[in-house]
């Protein structure tokens, strides 16, 4: 049960924004399916940014993903 005082209830949800066009604050990443181990796993841009980094959890095979201009617009890929 929750207990206010002084009437002081906070604003239902309905009269915040709920914009559907607003994209979430989050890391950039990418999908990879690593076939080795059959696992699909997200990859984060590194600190510097040029490059999305990361490996299989299981076999920790390492996986980079450069980025810059004439590549491609694609989320979600396949390592060997």
């Amino acid at each position: 049960m929750d207990i206010y005082l002084n009437e002081e209830r906070p604003e239902p949800m309905s009269s915040q924004n709920t914009d559907l066009n607003d994209k979430p604050a989050g890391r950039p990443f990418v999908g990879i399916h690593f076939k080795c181990c059959n696992i699909y796993k997200r990859v984060y841009k590194n600190r510097v940014g040029d490059a999305y980094e990361g490996a299989c959890p299981r076999c920790f095979k390492k996986v980079k993903l450069p980025i810059g201009s004439g590549g491609t617009s694609n989320r979600f890929f396949e390592a060997e």
